[in-house]
């Protein structure tokens, strides 16, 4: 009986361990993906929000869908304008936030939060809720860093 919850216990452990990769390897190719299309392909802001931005659900809708992706647009011109020449086209990578060992923005949770590397140095930071950005601009305030969200 020891040996069967042994094994059944080892079996969970890498059932968990491989859906954590395949998420992992999800968000990668999303951020990818909104890396080629914002600073490659220069997608419009529409695009952007509806392939790869999650807008949480807003009971008492004082924005439409528009004006937030409107927002969305002032935060992606921002981005544009300020992190275009820190990434090499040919020398990026992303990886989960809990695995880049240099200096980084901290931020409370970061079970769902990637780095976009370029040259080994993080450039921008991504947070996720159901395989989609939930944001990818953030603010700091004392020794944390906040996402702002749309």
């Amino acid at each position: 009986m020891k040996k069967y919850k042994l094994i059944l216990i080892i079996a969970m452990f890498l059932l968990k361990t491989v859906v954590v990769e395949s998420q992992n390897k999800t968000n990668e190719m999303v951020v990818n993906n909104f890396v080629k299309s914002v600073f490659f392909e220069k997608k419009t802001a529409k695009f952007i929000a509806d392939n790869y931005v999650y807008f949480e659900p807003i009971n008492n809708a004082r924005y439409s869908s528009e004006d937030r992706i409107e927002i969305v647009g002032k935060h992606l011109k921002k981005i544009k304008k300020e992190k275009t020449s820190l990434i090499n086209p040919t020398d990026y990578s992303v990886v989960p936030y809990n695995e880049y060992k240099g200096a980084k923005a901290v931020f409370k949770t970061t079970n769902n939060v990637f780095i976009l590397l370029s040259k080994n140095n993080p450039v921008m930071y991504f947070s996720f809720i159901n395989d989609r950005i939930f944001s990818f601009d953030y603010i700091t305030k004392g020794d944390e860093s906040l996402f702002i969200t749309y």
